[in-house]
């Protein structure tokens, strides 16, 4: 089960919505919030348990996955402070 949440840059106006963070009923695989210094992006990623988690964008495999409850990160596009908000929905 897991929700949805959206990324806002006020500053160069970068945005994701609507992307899916969460578990199911077991501990692999899960979507985990994720910032691509590669390619300058936020996501969701699948993180399992033998691989090494890759950006949803390009494939890098070198991202930094972010805690599911992160408010605020600096954008990866222009390094202000951006925002993470809850979005609409949750999925099973």
């Amino acid at each position: 089960m897991g929700w949805y949440v959206d990324f806002r840059c006020p500053y160069c106006n970068y945005e994701e919505t609507g992307i899916g963070v969460g578990r199911g009923r077991r501990s692999f695989p899960y979507l985990a919030l994720f910032c691509c210094d590669n390619c300058k992006s936020v996501g969701s990623t699948w993180v399992q348990q033998d691989q090494p988690p890759r950006c949803g964008v390009c494939y890098h495999e070198q991202v930094t996955l972010l805690k599911e409850d992160v408010r605020r990160i600096s954008c990866p596009k222009c390094g202000e402070p951006a925002t993470f908000s809850r979005g609409e929905g949750e999925w099973e």
